[in-house]
């Protein structure tokens, strides 16, 4: 059977077109497609880097945040086991509204693979008041680690301890053996540290 040859193969000249017939060329499949970054002008860059500077200079981060930001890394231990945060009373507006004792009080629930951790956190004004029970209950050194210091307090024979006094912000808390105490069944090990989290 004679196939007679498509005359869009020629060129103008009469010769063969050497170009692949399954090509498509960007044109013409987005000629009017955005510009992607290389294919930015000058006024572009200028644009983009006077808003840049502009907003590091109206809404700079915070001293305070980056150096939050760091503690949180260098607190963290290849040796400790971490307890997450499993609960948050604010979580949940009608939950926040059932908490005893009114709005001024919070609920957080930290849980790691043998240890649990129940927090009440207390605002007086700018202070925070925080109070707390190890399950199960146990003999413990609790490090509240905040923005300025750590407060170091004990539990006692159940697990509870308190901590007046706190500067709002970001807190983590980390739990060990008393020191010095020799080890036991039942008690924290490796020591145990939390998420952090604004209070």
């Amino acid at each position: 059977m004679h196939h007679e040859p498509d005359d869009a193969m020629f060129d103008g000249d009469g010769g063969l077109d050497d170009r692949d017939p399954d090509r498509t060329d960007v044109a013409e499949v987005d000629p009017g497609g955005a510009a992607g970054p290389e294919d930015a002008g000058p006024e572009e860059i200028a644009l983009e880097e006077e808003l840049r500077a502009l907003a590091a200079r109206l809404e700079p981060v915070p001293d305070r945040l980056l150096q939050a930001a760091v503690d949180a890394y260098a607190w963290r231990t290849v040796d400790a086991d971490l307890a997450e945060l499993v609960f948050d009373s604010l979580a949940d507006t009608q939950e926040a509204a059932l908490v005893r004792g009114g709005q001024g009080e919070r609920l957080l629930s930290f849980r790691a693979s043998s240890l649990t951790i129940e927090v009440e956190v207390t605002a007086a004004g700018a202070a925070r008041r925080v109070i707390g029970q190890l399950v199960p209950p146990q003999r413990a050194d609790v490090q509240i680690r905040h923005r300025d210091d750590v407060v170091t307090v004990a539990t006692d024979e159940l697990g509870r301890f308190i901590a007046d006094s706190l500067p709002a912000g970001p807190v983590s808390l980390r739990c060990a053996p008393p020191a010095g105490a020799p080890g036991a069944a039942g008690q924290i090990q490796p020591p145990v540290v939390t998420d952090w989290v604004p209070i």
